[in-house]
């Protein structure tokens, strides 16, 4: 019952997926996107990179999350396992 009352998110893994999603956010902004966004215009070109690394960079968070609950319901599972 103990494993049970856990927390699936801490606040310190909020941080680390934050930091993850920033890196990843600034990795799509400089180095992907740009090169494939097809606007002449630095303004356009910078609004529509931006955009579309939010949007990759909410990928990459709802990834996490998923990944994170889904490791700590299998740690759980398992220290069940061998208690039974």
């Amino acid at each position: 019952m103990e494993a049970e009352n856990r927390k699936l998110v801490t606040p310190v893994g909020a941080l680390i997926d934050v930091c993850i999603c920033g890196g990843v956010f600034l990795f799509f902004f400089f180095v992907v996107i740009p090169s494939h966004v097809p606007f002449y215009d630095p303004f356009w070109k910078n609004l529509f990179t931006a955009y579309t690394s939010a949007v990759m960079s909410g990928f990459a968070w709802l990834a996490l999350c998923l990944f994170r609950v889904t490791r700590v319901d299998y740690c759980r599972a398992k220290k069940e396992a061998k208690s039974a």
